[in-house]
């Protein structure tokens, strides 16, 4: 269960509009946190009324037998609200769950120098945004090293034997999105 009936919502005795909020509820009770350091194990069948605010169906005074140190373990029962299991990325194992893809990965020629970054992995090429709105797609089997960056086997200016039109649609076969021209009238259009 990822958020359940009470959690988070705020806690109202008969006598008292604000006994707290609930942190935790288990099928059995809820898990209330005071103000003041306060925490109430009020059990499931104490509650008289669900809406915005749980309604517990006594006086506050009756409430304090249900107190609880604050410190205590919370009772087990539900998974926390916030716990999202395997559905929550874990990004500091991306890498190693993700071993062979080179997106976004820098990529340098065979000499350092700085060619771009990988934008998109194919079977068979990479394809690299280089400076100065360059765009290179360059087999695989030119890549001399992969770590935190990709090396090439290959320098400037052999490299431009792979450059390619920006626009050009992607290895895929995807479009890449461009501007139209006509959103954006001319310099002495807009004079006028």
């Amino acid at each position: 269960m990822t958020s359940g009936k009470y959690f988070n919502k705020g806690v109202k005795a008969l006598d008292e509009p604000n006994v707290g909020f609930v942190v935790r509820e288990t099928p059995d009770k809820i898990v209330v946190f005071g103000e003041k350091n306060e925490r109430f194990d009020i059990p499931i069948k104490e509650i008289e009324q669900v809406g915005a605010n749980v309604l517990i169906g006594m006086k506050f005074d009756e409430l304090r037998k249900y107190a609880v140190s604050r410190d205590a373990p919370l009772p087990a029962g539900r998974e926390d609200p916030w716990d999202e299991g395997e559905r929550m990325v874990d990004l500091a194992t991306y890498e190693g769950r993700y071993p062979n893809t080179l997106f976004n990965k820098g990529v340098r020629a065979k000499n350092e120098d700085h060619v771009g970054h990988v934008m998109k992995e194919t079977n068979d090429k990479v394809v690299i945004f280089g400076q100065n709105n360059k765009r290179f797609d360059v087999p695989k089997s030119e890549i001399y090293q992969v770590g935190m960056n990709v090396i090439l086997k290959i320098d400037f200016p052999a490299i431009f034997n792979y450059e390619t039109d920006k626009n050009a649609p992607l290895p895929s076969g995807e479009p890449i999105e461009t501007v139209e021209s006509e959103a954006f009238p001319n310099e002495h259009e807009r004079q006028r």
